[in-house]
């Protein structure tokens, strides 16, 4: 194990996990901030690989960076849905979660 992989967990990680689930559970969009390297996306990444039904849910994690386009989004999330007649999104009985990390 690396020390990246190691989550030291605080009441403030249970808490923004739990918030997390709660707001995944209740469909409800949300948006982490706070300074550089405090670990939003560590505990966030850990919550929708190791939290959530990989059954219920398909996650798509997006990096952005000075060189993401829109088109570049857009073929990402595109190329993890299916496509059912004039629609797209997750297999059927899933739910799609987007992680989006360093939006700036």
């Amino acid at each position: 194990i690396s020390p990246q992989e190691i989550i030291v967990t605080t009441i403030d990680t249970i808490r923004y996990t739990e918030i997390l689930l709660m707001f995944i559970e209740a469909k409800v969009s949300m948006l982490y901030v706070g300074p550089t390297g405090t670990g939003k996306s560590v505990y966030i990444k850990n919550a929708l690989l190791n939290r959530l039904s990989q059954e219920k849910y398909r996650t798509i994690e997006i990096g952005f960076s000075a060189q993401t386009s829109a088109i570049m989004t857009q073929e990402l999330i595109e190329g993890k849905l299916e496509t059912r007649r004039k629609e797209m999104g997750p297999p059927v009985g899933m739910k799609c979660i987007i992680f989006v990390d360093d939006l700036n």
